[in-house]
């Protein structure tokens, strides 16, 4: 763990230096439960990786899609770590996140958000390695491009939220934990454009 630990302390510092890409800001200011009755996000798979909220690790990751720097802001509760991957073939870019809950070492959040024009690769935010034409889609097989009738049909009724926002919050009791499970997606001319997601599940 120490050994894991001191790893990304030193790709954090290159990561700090030559100043991350940071993760978009959540969309939705307030999140109420609502009408779901079912967790909409659990996990992301990127190309043929698949990725579990709160059980797949940064190392994971690395060892998968290839090494990233990683970046960290806030503290306490406001702590975010994250890395960041390019994706050409969705015109994208791809956040994998962790909050204080996720101890620095699991993913608990993604964000995936389209790009202008041809978004490029570059230091802060590579490729992921060896999968140019990887795209990325939750466990329920909801994509950037995806439409808001697809959603609903495969989600149900969403929670009420701001124009242009769409989300999805669960607030539940399973195997003894309380679960949160939140998804919010930002929709442009009826198609979706940003990808937010966090999970967490406490005793």
């Amino acid at each position: 763990m120490k050994a894991s630990f001191l790893a990304l302390s030193l790709v954090l510092g290159i990561a700090h230096a030559a100043g991350p890409v940071v993760p978009p800001p959540w969309p939705v200011p307030d999140i109420k439960p609502g009408p779901v009755v079912a967790q909409p996000v659990t996990g992301i798979t990127i190309g043929a990786f698949g990725i579990k909220l709160e059980q797949t690790t940064f190392e994971d990751v690395a060892a998968h899609l290839g090494s990233a720097p990683v970046g960290q802001r806030g503290d306490a509760g406001g702590f975010q770590m994250w890395v960041c991957y390019t994706l050409p073939a969705m015109h994208a870019r791809l956040w994998l996140t962790s909050s204080e809950l996720g101890g620095k070492q699991y993913i608990d959040g993604f964000v995936v958000r389209r790009e202008p024009g041809n978004v490029g690769a570059e230091t802060m935010c590579p490729a992921i390695a060896g999968a140019p034409s990887a795209i990325a889609t939750t466990d329920h097989g909801i994509s950037l491009g995806s439409t808001e009738s697809f959603v609903e049909a495969a989600l149900g009724k969403p929670n009420e939220a701001p124009d242009s926002v769409v989300y999805y919050a669960y607030l539940g009791k399973e195997a003894g934990y309380d679960v949160s499970s939140v998804l919010a997606l930002k929709i442009k001319n009826g198609a979706i454009t940003e990808v937010h997601a966090t999970h967490s599940a406490t005793d």
